[in-house]
């Protein structure tokens, strides 16, 4: 007769060692998976990196010497730097050529002008800035999130 105690404690603890290597399949599966997520994510990332060109890189630094922490986006076909200088908050927008499309500069509201104030009155403005494009003045204001365009004259506008 063949003892069944030692037989049971094989088929049982080769069971076990199935479970716990089914385990650790799924483990390493997990491991893997998440693996090639986060690399894809970083590999996104890193292919939506701006490639700005050298002309537009020289027309800022020749326009604005001082600027730091200089971040580039893309407005279309154009690149828009936005940055510090001196105690300044800008933006600027070049096309691919370099010149200068347009700039935005803060402000305080406080300097906004009294037609833009009046027009504002009674809202909660979080940003303020002046606009130079084409050669026109605009102010803009931003209010619940969303900007609002003005000409000289305090008159709702568009860019």
């Amino acid at each position: 007769m063949v003892p069944l105690l030692p037989i049971l404690y094989r088929i049982m603890s080769q069971s076990c060692n199935v479970k716990q290597h089914k385990q650790k399949q799924i483990m390493t599966k997990k491991i893997v998976l998440m693996s090639i997520i986060l690399g894809s994510v970083a590999l996104g990332t890193q292919a939506q990196e701006i490639v700005v060109p050298d002309v537009v890189k020289s027309a800022l630094t020749n326009a604005y010497p001082k600027a730091k922490d200089v971040e580039w986006d893309k407005e279309g076909k154009d690149f828009e730097a936005s940055f510090e200088n001196g105690k300044e908050e800008l933006s600027v927008v070049f096309d691919a050529k370099g010149k200068i499309l347009e700039t935005e500069k803060e402000i305080e509201f406080s300097t906004l002008p009294d037609t833009i104030k009046m027009a504002l009155k009674g809202k909660k403005v979080s940003e303020a800035a002046i606009i130079t494009k084409n050669g026109k003045t605009f102010y803009e204001a931003e209010v619940g999130g969303k900007d609002l365009i003005f000409d000289t004259q305090g008159k709702p506008s568009k860019l």
